[in-house]
């Protein structure tokens, strides 16, 4: 036999003691009676369905929590509580108040009196919707491609930057020409939860100071519009800045104050401008050397490289050459509409020796050019580029070993 339902002055000491216990807590929570009625929302339920606790009390629960746990039908809620197996972590969709579908995950626990009666059941609601555009993201990023790797020392930097997304921390880039720190920002952005917010990159290469602190900062105009600079173009999303190094010191002195309190300060105005601004930053040289020769601030230097990665070289990266070379020869055969099956021996082992200083955007320019001249059905050393047969000419061996390795075979 089904407990009676208590009356409302009768719970009114524990829903108040309920009230203050789970109010604050960041997930939903909702206090049924004994007939599904509503007696209490915390806050975050409240967000979750768009309706108030003061609202919503006393109404059927199928008529606020809007989920497949309820709207299957309200007997199987009334079971809980008679021995059958408790609701514990049940994924569901949830209809919010202005008819938007969302995911949650649900619980429920029954509260018991002193004498073991159950007087009241307690739902908890985890919305998922975090969850699922995170997935979203990391699938998105994943299958986009743009950091293109077989071997580990690029996969582990891959699986790590998901993560390095996931935080507000500055970032700070570095590696060689070519390496892909470019693309490094850009899979932070989209993985991050700033992926729905602009991306905005800024080469810092030399410009008169006057005009860089219009484009780090913007400017107030005595007449007509304001020009907003890059922090206020990147408001709620990433801003992404290459060179670092070219940035004079007078302004690092400013980006230093930008990261410690998120305030910028226009040109022409000495009215601060709040900004949501997650600042990834990147150089192709060595950063300690730069603080030791005076080029970069040590207090900037530390404030960016909270979280830091570093991307090798392509010749540090093993199997990854043929792999791209492969993965490159396939992107422009089909944009230039040719059959090209793949490299021809001799012009791979002369790949192979090259050492690559321009890194991966190198090797993917050659393989361009090696598929836009070659009318065969195989690229041949003759459809290199000249500098890489030059090199050859003057003593370099095409190795059959790691790029760069020039103690191979003779020339055959």
């Amino acid at each position: 036999m089904r407990t009676a339902p208590c009356p409302p002055n009768a719970l009114a000491p524990d829903l108040a003691r309920l009230s203050e216990i789970l109010g604050g807590l960041p997930i939903g929570i909702a206090a049924l009676d004994l007939d599904c009625r509503i007696v209490f929302m915390n806050k975050a339920l409240e967000d979750l369905t768009g309706f108030t606790s003061r609202e919503a009390a006393g109404i059927p629960c199928h008529h606020v929590l809007r989920c497949g746990l309820h709207l299957r039908g309200v007997r199987q809620t009334e079971t809980a509580g008679r021995g059958d197996e408790p609701v514990k972590g049940r994924e569901t969709d949830i209809i919010d108040r202005h008819r938007h579908k969302l995911p949650v995950r649900v619980s429920r626990i029954d509260v018991r009196d002193e004498k073991g009666a159950v007087f009241l059941f307690l739902e908890a609601y985890e919305d998922l919707a975090p969850l699922r555009d995170m997935e979203r993201r990391l699938k998105d990023v994943a299958g986009a491609g743009e950091l293109i790797s077989r071997g580990e020392a690029m996969e582990r930097i891959k699986k790590v930057l998901p993560a390095i997304a996931q935080s507000d921390s500055p970032v700070l880039v570095t590696g060689e020409t070519g390496t892909g720190k470019d693309l490094s920002a850009q899979v932070i952005h989209k993985a991050s939860p700033r992926a729905r917010g602009p991306f905005v990159r800024v080469n810092l290469g030399p410009m008169p100071e006057h005009l860089l602190e219009i484009e780090l900062y913007g400017r107030v105009a005595e007449e007509g519009e304001a020009v907003p600079g890059c922090f206020q173009r990147a408001n709620g999303g990433t801003l992404y800045l290459s060179e670092l190094a070219d940035l004079p010191a007078a302004h690092q002195a400013g980006l230093v104050r930008v990261l410690d309190d998120q305030t910028i300060i226009p040109a022409g105005s000495d009215k601060g401008v709040r900004v949501n601004v997650r600042l990834v930053a990147a150089t192709h040289k060595d950063p300690e050397e730069l603080v030791r020769a005076g080029v970069l601030r040590e207090d900037l230097f530390h404030r960016l490289s909270a979280v830091r990665v570093h991307l090798p070289p392509l010749r540090d990266r093993g199997e990854d050459v043929e792999f791209l070379l492969t993965h490159f020869l396939s992107r422009f055969a089909a944009r230039f509409k040719k059959d090209i099956k793949g490299f021809s021996p001799r012009a791979i082992r002369i790949l192979r020796s090259h050492p690559f200083p321009g890194n991966v955007r190198e090797l993917k320019n050659i393989v361009e050019y090696a598929a836009m001249i070659c009318q065969k059905d195989m690229i041949l050393p003759a459809h290199l580029p000249g500098h890489i047969l030059a090199a050859l000419k003057v003593g370099e061996s095409p190795a059959s070993g790691r790029p760069g390795d020039s103690r191979g075979r003779k020339r055959s």
